[in-house]
């Protein structure tokens, strides 16, 4: 495990694929009751983009912290710009492949992108902090 926390491509791959499983499964479950093709077009769309949005979150989250570092509450804008980004593209692919109930297909999601968001930011502060 310390060997995949250390690589940050490892890291972001299997995040990226439990992204994938998690929430497509949960897509699926909340679908369901609208038809399989619905379920199954829900979860591969959200599955999907969790997978994508896992990978490049962690790198937009490095760059927007090397970019912020030294301004006082770096983490919190760095935390904000990533969840309203992560938000809003969120509902806008679900609402684009017509997702029947895409509160409540992205809130799993949303909840744990900000809870994700917020202990990557907090272990790059400290990392950061150790090295300087």
């Amino acid at each position: 495990m310390r060997d995949i926390a250390r690589h940050k491509g490892l890291r972001a791959l299997v995040s990226a694929i439990a992204g994938f499983l998690g929430y497509g499964g949960w897509a699926y479950y909340i679908n369901s009751a609208h038809g399989a093709d619905a379920a199954w077009q829900a979860a591969l769309t959200q599955g999907s983009y969790s997978f994508v949005l896992t990978l490049v979150l962690s790198m937009m989250m490095e760059w927007l912290y090397a970019r912020l570092h030294h301004v006082r509450y770096a983490c919190v804008y760095v935390i904000a710009i990533s969840c309203a980004i992560v938000y809003s593209a969120s509902w806008s692919v679900n609402a684009l492949r017509g997702t029947p109930e895409i509160l409540l297909t992205i809130l799993p999601g949303a909840l744990a992108s900000t809870v994700y968001s917020i202990a990557y930011v907090v272990g790059i502060a400290k990392l950061h902090a150790q090295a300087t």
